[in-house]
């Protein structure tokens, strides 16, 4: 892995949340961040945000159910494009979500 990724890692935040410290989905203790566009967009996600806080429970459901992770898609779409187009969106992760 490399110091970037690691940097990016250690400096995780969230468009959606401040509170990195309790499930965005029930509410329990965090345990994981959680990078909404996966994959190839990893790395993007993380440096725009797109990451929220989960329990162990609600990080292995979001990579089970689909609707789930495009909830979760979606939404973070939308607060992205409170201050951008979507036009900048598709160019960071390829398709809209909306």
């Amino acid at each position: 892995m490399s110091k970037k990724i690691r940097k990016l890692e250690r400096n995780r935040w969230s468009i959606l949340t401040d509170d990195l410290s309790r499930c965005y989905e029930c509410g329990k203790p965090k345990q994981e961040l959680h990078e909404v566009y996966e994959g190839s967009y990893r790395v993007r996600s993380m440096q725009n945000g797109m990451v929220l806080p989960l329990c162990f429970d609600c990080h292995k459901r979001i990579h089970s159910d689909r609707e789930l992770a495009l909830k979760y898609k979606v939404l973070f779409q939308k607060k992205f494009e409170e201050s951008h187009t979507r036009e900048e969106f598709i160019k960071l992760f390829i398709k809209s979500y909306i």
